[in-house]
């Protein structure tokens, strides 16, 4: 069967003995302070989330069960994703000043007017355009069928991650997840926001939250003696893939935006507007008496505020935060592409500035061009927000862990089946939907209910499935295919080959007794039974 996943750069360690690792940092928990601005998370909530930086509790608990302690030999500031406290890794820290817990929204915005940057920009242009990622269909949708790895890849997906950034404990967790998904064949996007304290089997690792993904590869990468730039890819190699494991898609690029550039580039095109529902209060960030951050209707954003606005959750949650940043990325969107905004050769050279060297992206200059032109015509009420709470997919929850608080799927703790499905059919593989070639599957084998579990497997990938049955015989041994399109839909031929590690039969379907219509014929044989058992 076949993955999106990369090569796994840094090499296994143990396990934990019940899987698990504590998130433990050092800073104790934080009280609202009206005067203060943090870019952190407080106190522990009552809707089931907590800060990540309650540490003294958390440690003394992971000190009396030593089944949490993580496997021997690690070291200390990876059990507790905090901090290092070597020279070297206090210099990369420096070096990131990468904060921005709503950095994805300048991220995207950079991928969306990439081709603007001209002129002064080309020097600060090939420093945040380091290239590196790839898309089979980014410039063309005319592609051979065997070019694409699997379902999925005939979109560009992008991770837009923040991190906490500064010197402070938990400085390179990445608290703010975001993917942008582009279909260039259909030319819409869709914005998915995914909870930094979804809980995850990260591979070569452990089980965590998915915010500690990046660090922990990014720490281990600096503990091997890699160079800092080894060692970011590292840590985006491991998120990329964690996050192709449990969420189910392909990521072909990614990027990163600190606090600075995300706060001055707000301000560089004159601030943003946004519509807001109810009052915005959090104590704990707010630098106002009141806590209040935005009142209720139409708002006008500095960069400070909208900073605020997308950061906030102590008051709120992590889900009502995530829709907040989806609201910012399209204003902000819209602010930029303003022809009022391009017309100001002032606004222009501030929002260059602003970039510099404060973001980063593994594309080149000439793949983000080609993102703008895809994406310049669409309006941003076409642009789709996802969540995995949206009404009516209720699809994760707040559970508690070892006494940490986590998201996890509502179908179990490591049970990501609805909610790989629910992605892959909404960001549905753009050659799978243009084609919709309908599907019969069949169960050549006397296992009962084969068909029915093959045919879920298959709708979960966006296939079109429309007859699950039994075959005429019981006696294949090996699943076949046909195809009753004379090749007319080749993706979908090509997807199912490889799905299914068969090619598809060339005998005339006269001969054989099978009398079902559709597109495709899935007839599955003993060896499903045998590959679903291992």
């Amino acid at each position: 069967m076949l993955d999106f996943k990369r090569p796994k750069k840094p090499s296994p360690q143990k396990q934990s003995i019940d899987g698990f690792r504590p998130q433990v940092n050092s800073l104790g928990t934080r009280q609202p302070n009206p005067s203060t601005v943090s870019l952190g998370d407080s106190n522990s909530k009552k809707d089931g989330f907590q800060p990540q930086f309650e540490l003294d509790r958390q440690m003394s608990k992971a000190l009396e069960n030593k089944a949490s302690l993580p496997p021997e030999g690690l070291s200390a500031h990876m059990a507790n994703n905090a901090v290092p406290k070597s020279k070297s890794r206090s210099k990369l820290r420096k070096s990131f000043k990468i904060v921005g817990i709503s950095a994805g929204t300048l991220a995207l915005c950079t991928l969306l007017v990439g081709g603007f940057l001209f002129g002064k920009a080309w020097l600060t242009a090939h420093k945040i355009f380091q290239g590196g990622g790839s898309s089979t269909t980014l410039f063309s949708t005319d592609v051979k069928p065997e070019t694409l790895k699997g379902e999925g890849d005939g979109r560009v997906n992008i991770l837009l991650t923040g991190i906490g950034g500064g010197n402070r404990d938990g400085a390179d967790l990445t608290d703010t997840i975001m993917i942008a998904s582009i279909d260039p064949v259909a030319k819409d996007v869709t914005l998915l926001s995914l909870p930094r304290d979804l809980w995850v089997k990260v591979p070569d690792y452990w089980t965590m939250k998915i915010n500690a993904a990046y660090s922990s590869a990014l720490y281990r990468a600096i503990d091997n003696g890699s160079t800092e730039s080894d060692a970011k890819e590292a840590g985006f190699a491991t998120l990329e893939t964690t996050i192709e494991e449990h969420i189910g898609i392909p990521i072909h690029y990614h990027a990163m935006v600190n606090f600075q550039a995300f706060q001055e580039g707000v301000n560089a095109v004159g601030g943003i507007d946004v519509q807001v529902d109810e009052p915005l209060y959090d104590p704990y960030i707010s630098p106002n008496s009141n806590g209040l951050i935005a009142g209720e209707g139409l708002q006008h954003f500095d960069g400070f505020t909208a900073l605020q606005y997308s950061q906030s959750r102590q008051t709120s949650s992590d889900f009502a935060r995530g829709e907040r940043q989806r609201e910012v990325i399209i204003a902000l969107k819209e602010k930029i592409l303003a022809a009022g905004t391009f017309s100001n050769p002032k606004a222009i050279s501030s929002l260059i500035d602003a970039l510099g060297d404060n973001v980063e992206i593994n594309a080149s200059l000439g793949e983000l061009v080609r993102m703008y032109e895809i994406t310049k015509d669409i309006p941003s009420s076409a642009i789709a927000n996802v969540g995995l709470t949206d009404e009516p997919n209720d699809l994760i929850m707040t559970d508690n862990v070892n006494d940490q608080s986590i998201v996890r799927p509502v179908a179990g703790l490591n049970d990501y089946s609805e909610v790989q499905s629910f992605v892959r059919n909404t960001l549905r593989d753009p050659f799978l939907k243009s084609e919709n070639a309908t599907i019969a599957v069949l169960n050549g084998t006397p296992t009962s209910g084969l068909a029915t579990i093959k045919a879920t497997e298959l709708k979960s990938f966006g296939y079109n499935v429309i007859i699950i049955d039994d075959a005429p015989t019981k006696d294949y041994q090996s699943t076949v295919v046909y195809d009753k399109t004379g090749n007319t839909k080749k993706y979908t031929r090509n997807y199912l080959e490889k799905r299914l590690g068969v090619q598809v039969s060339e005998e005339p379907l006269s001969s054989n007794p099978i009398l079902v219509t559709a597109d495709f014929i899935v007839v599955l044989g003993q060896n499903e039974i045998t590959s679903s058992k291992n």
